[in-house]
């Protein structure tokens, strides 16, 4: 991978170490069933090669229903995430295997990122916990780029947030371990949330347990610490680059991304690997929607013009272009027709909507003319555009206004559900209960007097919650000035209405680092964690700001860690910043998020 950072790689060296002497625990040929969703992220860290020296001779998708068939002498190792869910469709399959008081076979089960008491219970009261062994396998950040890591914890989110199940945080902090102890401990932190300290605690309990890292020059010089809850707005808001897109219509899973018939333009779907190796992908990744169409147009004249130009040359020069440039060429052929395709997919399903929706969502953003907003999510869903479209407005409206007055509430939620089925009531309890729609005054807006009353309080009062923080960050400004081709504002992925929090976080502090470094090093701790600006503004956002500078001569190069995931918008944010400030910045989370993503969790029971 390139990149001016250090080399991420090494981390899929030591997952696939991990995973090699995890395997060869154990013995004999075996026969991997694996779940799907495990399958791209364990693609990426080691191929059938690597598993064929750990015995392994097959690999079947684990699927719902029937044991799938065992070829004889084969131990049988399943691969799942450490769910109740998918424990129990395989206790099934393993209750189908047993004859008498044996089994066909050995059994043995991986659980990722670690075995969980829950699902012990769960095979003892099966009967069956005497027939398997169990064994506990974590990946390290997966490097899906040069500068973007991910744990791939999809569950990890509604557990969280959700559940308020802390239990993930284990593999976080196991991870951020592993990542220490490569590149050196990191000097400078900064860190805010309702679980930021708790995390800590336990890489200092990693530390205790596994040794602290072996190299004592640190390759990162700072560490940001994000919880998503810090900022919904980044996922509720449309992005607008070709990546976030991308995202938003198809759907990222570990970085790559799958295209249907309609973009292919043929019978068979595409899946196409996201990074900056495809140089194609690389040009436009981070670019605003608008000026895609004019990058690939050039971008497919110049192909054309050189294979033009073809036609006109000797023996020696059409030997030396077939040698040197003609594969070149077809691949970025092929690369351009594909994007032009996703383009007008995204065009054509997005296009006319967005005209509309986004002017809402940038007034809804500075918390104006609440009542044309309302009556625009209202006609939306007497139109019933998709389910999750009008479900996003009424959350961003809710979560930007501190909460929906008692009337709003009330009529929202019953024209949604009578538009979109009643089954939608858990999806509606559990945005609830997550604090993305909410009341005005809390649970005393339940009483109606109290709820007006409430309600004409946080009317009057708009320096408090999201406003607040918005207001102390500069959060929402003019975009009469953006320039869509070369932006001068990490907002452009918003179109200039909104600037992500934790990119907004970073770059003041990275001035503040800049304003030490002309002062010299005595006042450095007093500059960085005097930046009132900062600290005083996410007083206005849940949890608390963990803040420890210990070395201002550190590297230039952060690592920005979001639990509980990141945005491709915010990465395309965080990616202007590094060109901006000439810093080096590595995003690193759970996982990456989307709107449609916290959707489809609240729809779960």
């Amino acid at each position: 991978m390139a990149g001016l950072g250090p080399d991420m790689s090494a981390l899929i060296l030591l997952s696939r170490e991990n995973l090699i002497g995890c395997l060869n625990k154990i013995p004999g040929r075996k026969q991997l069933v694996l779940e799907p969703e495990l399958t791209r992220p364990l693609d990426r860290i080691a191929g059938m090669s690597t598993l064929s020296k750990t015995g392994v001779e097959s690999v079947i998708k684990l699927e719902r229903g029937p044991v799938p068939p065992m070829q004889p002498n084969l131990s049988r190792v399943y691969f799942i995430s450490a769910n109740l869910i998918q424990a129990k469709y395989v206790a099934d399959q393993i209750s189908s295997q047993i004859v008498g008081e044996s089994v066909l076979s050995p059994i043995h089960l991986v659980l990722v990122p670690r075995k969980l008491t829950s699902i012990e219970n769960l095979f003892e009261e099966e009967g069956i916990s005497g027939f398997v062994t169990m064994h506990q396998f974590s990946w390290e950040f997966i490097p899906l780029d040069f500068d973007l890591l991910s744990l791939e914890l999809p569950s990890f989110f509604r557990n969280q947030f959700l559940g308020q199940d802390h239990s993930g945080l284990v593999s976080v902090a196991r991870a951020l371990w592993g990542i220490q102890s490569i590149y050196g401990d990191i000097p400078n932190l900064f860190a805010h949330g309702k679980s930021v300290k708790k995390l800590l605690n336990l890489v200092n309990v990693f530390s205790l347990q596994y040794g602290q890292p072996r190299t004592k020059q640190a390759d990162i010089g700072y560490i940001y610490i994000f919880e998503r809850d810090i900022d919904y707005a980044s996922c509720l808001l449309s992005p607008l680059t070709y990546e976030g897109l991308l995202d938003e219509v198809f759907g990222i899973s570990c970085g790559t991304v799958e295209f249907p018939k309609e973009v292919t333009g043929t019978d068979t779907t595409t899946k196409l690997q996201l990074s900056s190796k495809d140089k194609m992908f690389e040009k436009i990744r981070n670019k605003h929607f608008a000026t895609i169409f004019s990058v690939l147009g050039v971008t497919a004249k110049q192909l054309s013009a050189a294979q033009a130009a073809a036609s006109s040359m000797n023996i020696n020069e059409m030997k030396s272009f077939v040698q040197n440039d003609l594969k070149h060429m077809k691949t970025q052929s092929k690369a351009v027709a594909l994007h032009i395709g996703a383009s007008e997919r995204i065009q054509k399903l997005k296009g006319r909507m967005l005209e509309t929706q986004l002017p809402v969502e940038h007034t809804i953003i500075s918390a104006e003319n609440i009542r044309d907003s309302i009556t625009y999510i209202e006609e939306r869903m007497a139109q019933l555009v998709p389910a999750n479209i009008s479900l996003r407005l009424i959350c961003l409206l809710s979560y930007c206004s501190d909460g929906l007055t008692q009337n709003d509430y009330t009529r929202l939620k019953t024209q949604y559900i009578q538009a979109y089925g009643f089954h939608h009531i858990i999806t509606w309890s559990n945005l609830t209960n997550l604090g993305l729609i909410k009341i005005k005054g809390g649970e005393l807006g339940k009483i109606g007097v109290v709820s007006q009353v409430a309600g004409l309080v946080g009317a009057q009062n708009k320096t408090t919650g999201f406003q607040g923080l918005v207001r102390k960050l500069g959060l929402v400004s003019s975009s009469e000035n953006l320039s869509l081709s070369d932006p001068n504002t990490p907002g452009y992925v918003f179109n200039g209405a909104y600037t992500p929090v934790a990119c907004k976080v970073v770059q003041e502090l990275i001035k503040a680092v800049s304003l030490t470094g002309k002062t010299g090093a005595a006042g450095a701790k007093t500059s960085f964690s005097g930046t009132s600006l900062v600290t005083e503004a996410l007083k206005f956002s849940p949890g608390e700001t963990i803040i420890d500078m210990k070395s201002p001569g550190a590297p230039k190069l952060g690592l920005v860690l979001f639990v509980g995931g990141y945005t491709m918008a915010e990465v395309a944010a965080f990616r202007w910043l590094q060109a901006a400030t000439g810093w080096e910045l590595i995003i690193a989370g759970t996982g990456n998020i989307s709107a449609n993503h916290i959707i489809s969790q609240c729809e779960k029971l």
